[in-house]
């Protein structure tokens, strides 16, 4: 063995490459803050292995994506883990890589000589975002679709070249077959190896340019601008005295980012046992009444559309996140002040401090919201798909203004509409045949019914049948136990004229 290790050394200098990642020295008084950024990396590992066992399993087509996520919970050992550990592994991603940034910021570590390695890292923040943007459709249930479609459609909004960003991401102008075939393409191939490439680029700098010391030591006696020569000068000096009163890279440092990356590890495997991904009901395109709600890490800005005009909609939608990004790019190159403390930095601590309680404001009260939800309170259960479309055809023409549902509705009962019946019980007294024929002509049951037609052309023959559908599912606070008596009385058949 000490043949082959000597002559694997000779070709590889494996012992230089241990001396160069290992033994080098780094600046003393660096916290548990450091570790974020190895955090990330350990985080990014746990996905790349649960993400490939999960598509061994995946079927990335509509028919076959949300069977093959049911399969995989059911049927496969472990798969509900599997799936409930890369689920909060995104959320811990984006924590951890904003948290990463924040870090960076408030040190000004992204000054001289790590204004690359700056960029690198809003790269692999966008990076980030676009997983959990095009991880969530694969699943294809309510929530994936919808809340796709949402976001496709402020993609929509961009100037001059909205539509084209649509057609791209969606890969035609509806959400099917072929969004979720170029969803997984970027979730799987494109995304993976873009973050792979940009983070050897990162650590590489890192290793060469070495972890930005604590504040204080570049700040003491230093030139006003960072771009001048004298600065460069004073930063190398500085910089070689922390390292001179650091610590080593190993075993000091390594054994934190260990740590940190074993309680992580534990704390999304407890997640991921004790809470779960989640899956909604299959993605129904005809559901308009479904309210979609992204991950938690879009909601402020999900949020902040509600908030604003729908004419200022496009406007924010586009402008918000480009002047952000614009903003952290730009960054390193509008400031060149040598002051790196966020004490003696008040625009920076103004605009950081504003960000982030902007975005708790907004979270908050996003996660206030009452969550939509699958079950339908007046039918106390999951509606169908038929019933879900009969439900929103239901308030699409307005039958909850003369009729009352589970003690709502009927606010137009007057006249006439004081006599239509209540529909909370509606479907324990009639079946589904006699509502669909009650629908299409009401005349017929009841001469002089001031309940008007329904029948083609106001409705389709298969939107009568969805309505009676949800109607028939109204069976009251009880509708787990109650029993049917249905009353149907249908009226003779009309009998074609006799011709004379």
């Amino acid at each position: 063995m000490r043949g082959v290790s000597k002559w694997i050394d000779e070709r590889v200098d494996i012992v230089g490459i241990r001396k160069a990642l290992l033994d080098r020295k780094m600046p003393g008084g660096l916290t548990w803050w450091h570790t974020l950024g190895s955090a990330t990396l350990a985080v990014f590992m746990v996905q790349a292995v649960t993400g490939i066992i999960l598509a061994m399993y995946y079927a990335p087509s509509p028919d076959h994506a949300y069977d093959s996520i049911k399969y995989l919970e059911s049927h496969v050992a472990s798969g509900a883990l599997l799936r409930g550990i890369h689920h909060w592994g995104a959320s811990a991603m984006v924590v951890l890589v904003v948290g990463h940034s924040i870090r960076v910021f408030t040190m000004g570590a992204y000054k001289y000589p790590r204004e690359l390695n700056w960029l690198l890292g809003v790269l692999l923040l966008a990076i980030v975002l676009g997983f959990g943007f095009t991880g969530y459709l694969l699943p294809w249930d309510q929530k994936a679709y919808w809340a796709t479609q949402v976001g496709t459609n402020i993609a929509g909004t961009t100037p001059v070249v909205g539509a084209l960003l649509v057609k791209l991401l969606r890969g035609g102008s509806q959400l099917g077959v072929a969004t979720l075939t170029r969803f997984y393409a970027l979730h799987v191939l494109l995304l993976p190896a873009m973050l792979i490439g940009i983070a050897i680029l990162h650590l590489i700098m890192v290793i060469r340019q070495g972890i930005a010391p604590r504040t204080g030591v570049l700040e003491a006696e230093a030139p006003r601008d960072t771009e001048s020569p004298e600065y460069h000068r004073y930063y190398k000096e500085r910089y070689a005295a922390s390292k001179g009163a650091g610590v080593r890279f190993w075993p000091d440092i390594v054994v934190k980012d260990a740590v940190i990356a074993a309680v992580l590890t534990v704390l999304i495997f407890l997640l991921a046992k004790f809470v779960g991904a989640g899956l909604e009901l299959p993605a129904d395109p005809s559901d308009s009444s479904y309210v979609p709600r992204p991950e938690w890490y879009f909601l402020p800005f999900f949020q902040l559309l509600k908030l604003v005009p729908g004419s200022m909609e496009s406007i924010v939608a586009v402008g918000v996140p480009g002047a952000l990004g614009l903003a952290l790019v730009l960054l390193p190159f509008y400031d060149r002040r040598s002051a790196r403390s966020l004490g003696k930095r008040p625009l920076a601590r103004f605009s950081l401090f504003g960000l982030l309680g902007g975005l708790a404001l907004l979270l908050g009260a996003s996660m206030r919201e009452p969550k939509p939800t699958a079950i339908a309170p007046e039918v106390g259960r999951v509606l169908n798909s038929p019933e879900r479309a009969g439900r929103a055809l239901f308030e699409r023409q307005q039958c909850g203004g003369c009729h009352v549902v589970a003690g709502k509705g009927g606010a137009e009962r007057k006249g006439d509409a004081k006599d239509a019946p209540d529909l909370t019980e509606v479907g324990l007294k009639h079946s589904p045949a006699y509502l669909h024929s009650f629908i299409e002509d009401p005349s017929r049951f009841h001469t002089g019914s001031k309940m008007p037609a329904f029948g083609p052309p106001t409705l389709s023959h298969q939107e009568i049948e969805e309505l009676s559908r949800y109607m028939s599912s109204l069976r009251g606070k009880n509708w787990a136990t109650a029993k049917e008596e249905f009353v149907d009385t249908f009226p003779e058949p009309i009998k074609p004229k006799e011709k004379k």
